[in-house]
């Protein structure tokens, strides 16, 4: 944007102002989906907690992108700006269950990060497809306000509690139909997500033994001492 076009806003609006440049909200969108252009599905979500001004919210709906929420209010304000109910997904961090059924009656994508609410939500909503928070326990990001997929992170179940997830699908028998891991931001390593252990154990919680079978086949490739990616090939064998 050009100066005089911003002192012009603020003579004619006052100041202080806020003003959003349309043209590079748009440009910075494309610039992401096209450096995903040779992965075959992919939806981007745009955060609403990183700026909820409706405007913009409606600007993002025209792009084709979906909405990450960690609120009721959040939830409502995406639908009020247009949104489909199954293109918002919904992601709190200790909240009520009573949130949660609220969200998941107005037929956003639950997602859920700790075993108290799943077990809840399980037993009284069975039927209702729910997405689940894996904490990953990997340490990244640009400085340790934004790692949050490390071991002492509050966000996501962690894991190593993939048996405790399990057992309460099958004693529930809800219906799962995702998952969902957030490490951090500004990760410019990639090798940090070469936790192969990790992939064949959510694939596991999916019901995808065979793609879970070559991860831990991949993991003992790279580490022969490992003896949980062992017992795991072995279990599946």
């Amino acid at each position: 944007m050009e100066t005089n076009t911003l002192l012009q806003i603020a003579r004619d609006y006052g100041s202080p102002i806020y003003v959003y440049n349309a043209e590079k909200i748009v440009s910075q969108y494309k610039r992401l989906h096209t450096a995903f252009n040779k992965v075959k599905q992919v939806k981007i979500n745009y955060v609403v907690k990183a700026l909820s001004n409706i405007s913009v919210l409606k600007l993002m709906n025209t792009l084709g992108s979906g909405l990450d929420t960690v609120s009721i209010q959040e939830v409502q304000l995406g639908l009020k700006a247009g949104f489909l109910p199954e293109q918002i997904i919904y992601t709190p961090n200790g909240v009520s269950l009573d949130e949660i059924e609220k969200a998941a009656a107005l037929g956003v994508q639950i997602n859920i990060d700790n075993l108290s609410i799943l077990e809840q939500f399980g037993t009284k909503h069975p039927k209702t497809p729910v997405c689940i928070r894996i904490n990953p326990h990997v340490m990244a990001g640009g400085n340790t306000n934004i790692s949050v997929g490390h071991i002492d992170s509050k966000f996501g179940i962690s894991i190593h509690q993939i048996p405790h997830i399990l057992r309460i699908v099958e004693n529930t028998n809800m219906t799962i139909n995702g998952i969902h891991m957030h490490t951090g931001s500004d990760i410019l390593d990639i090798d940090v997500f070469n936790t192969f252990d990790s992939y064949g154990e959510c694939l596991l919680l999916l019901g995808d033994k065979e793609n879970a079978k070559k991860a831990f086949q991949k993991s003992v490739e790279l580490n022969t001492d490992n003896e949980n990616a062992k017992k795991a090939l072995s279990e599946l064998n």
